[in-house]
């Protein structure tokens, strides 16, 4: 049997419907199929990247590179913690501002700034948990905001792919998931620019939304975090911590019946102007399953779930330079956080001034990225079209 595009010499002279229905079927079939394959505007190399159990070495080549790429000068002087995670100290000092031992946000993102509005998050993915998870949000129609491991994104970067693809929210979570206060100016560097690359290699954005590991931030690492270009977001505080990382320490009833609770205290309250944020992970198929309880609850609340950057209104989540000028620690239009003053801690060090004025490189990847990532959208969404065409032409000939 000869091919479908295959035109014989018989057929000429017979009608011009069966010459071309057949071809245009198979072309319509060609165009559908190229357009299920998912596109990635750029190639993630695995190899490129360092251990992701460990806090990377600042002496890579890279770290020096983004390390010359940012001035820290003026970030506190604030003792290091030690523990993972830090306990707390007794006594806070003054201008510090310990969000996990004392409830000091600064101008970290807490809360949602419309009423009745639920800024859904999930922590520490991509893991085998996260499909299903997608599945499920798919079909409730609900947009999450996911803080992403960047060793686990170099793991699975598929499942990267496909949470932007459906419209989440994409965020950092640091590399390896320690706790910035224990960590220098230059690792904390070094923690959030793999990720960035990582995230960047799979998807072609740049995120600059973060959440620090346990929400352990003080003011230094707020200013570091900053001068990187990244928004912190919190969580609202132990109201809306789901606690389903303590499972299986509690049970995952007591998980949703906890959040159930505070929801239902947020909803019966009329005086509420803001919304909130929950804090949540994609660790296991049990974690997901607390989210497929609390989803519908919510929505049995009339709640609007949607990710932090949509709670934000915030159109351009998504495409910071490398080198951001941050002169206090407040970016964003909360309350600015006292001025810290803390001695310096024994190791505590500092990094070089950038001394390169124009474009920094990862500027240049920036463009190139979202010039590729333009164009291969522009191309899949015109041949869904095209294909969509020959397939309508192809059947009205038959």
């Amino acid at each position: 049997m000869a091919p479908l595009y295959a035109l014989r010499n018989s057929d000429i002279g017979n009608s011009w419907k069966g010459k071309l229905s057949p071809i245009l079927l198979y072309t319509a079939v060609v165009c559908f199929f190229a357009n299920t394959i998912p596109l990635t505007t750029a190639v993630l190399n695995k190899a490129e990247f360092p251990p992701g159990s460990v806090v990377p070495k600042t002496d890579h080549p890279l770290v020096q590179q983004w390390l010359s790429e940012i001035d820290l000068t003026g970030v506190p002087l604030i003792n290091l913690n030690e523990g993972e995670p830090p306990e707390c100290p007794a006594k806070v000092a003054p201008g510090v501002c310990y969000w996990t031992c004392e409830d000091c946000a600064g101008e970290d993102v807490v809360e949602c700034p419309d009423k009745n509005v639920w800024g859904l998050t999930f922590d520490d993915g991509p893991t085998p948990a996260t499909p299903e998870l997608l599945n499920y949000l798919d079909q409730q129609q609900v947009k999450a905001t996911f803080f992403l491991i960047g060793a686990n994104v170099v793991e699975h970067p598929e499942m990267v792919v496909r949470e932007a693809a459906a419209g989440h929210h994409l965020a950092s979570h640091t590399w390896s998931h320690h706790a910035l206060t224990t960590l220098t100016n230059e690792e904390i560097v070094a923690e959030i620019k793999w990720t960035e690359k990582a995230i960047l290699d799979a998807t072609g954005l740049r995120v600059r939304y973060m959440r620090p590991p346990y929400g352990d931030v003080d003011n230094r690492v707020r200013m570091v975090l900053k001068k990187l270009g990244y928004t912190v977001v919190d969580w609202g505080g132990d109201t809306f911590d789901s606690n389903d990382w303590k499972i299986p320490e509690i049970s995952k009833s007591a998980v949703v019946a906890h959040l159930e609770h505070s929801i239902t205290n947020y909803a019966a309250n009329a005086n509420n102007t803001k919304g909130f944020i929950t804090l949540e992970h994609d660790h296991t198929i049990v974690t997901v399953e607390v989210a497929k309880s609390l989803i519908p609850f919510g929505k049995k609340q009339n709640l609007q779930i949607m990710s932090v950057a949509d709670c934000l209104h915030d159109s351009s989540p998504y495409g910071v330079a490398a080198n951001v000028a941050v002169t206090s620690p407040s970016i964003n239009t909360p309350p600015p956080a006292t001025a810290p003053v803390q001695d310096a801690a024994a190791g505590n060090s500092t990094s070089q001034d950038s001394g390169t004025n124009g474009p920094k490189a990862d500027d240049l990847d920036l463009a190139a990225s979202y010039s590729g990532a333009a164009t291969a959208a522009v191309l899949w969404s015109s041949g869904i079209v095209m294909g969509s065409f020959i397939v309508a032409a192809g059947l009205a000939l038959l």
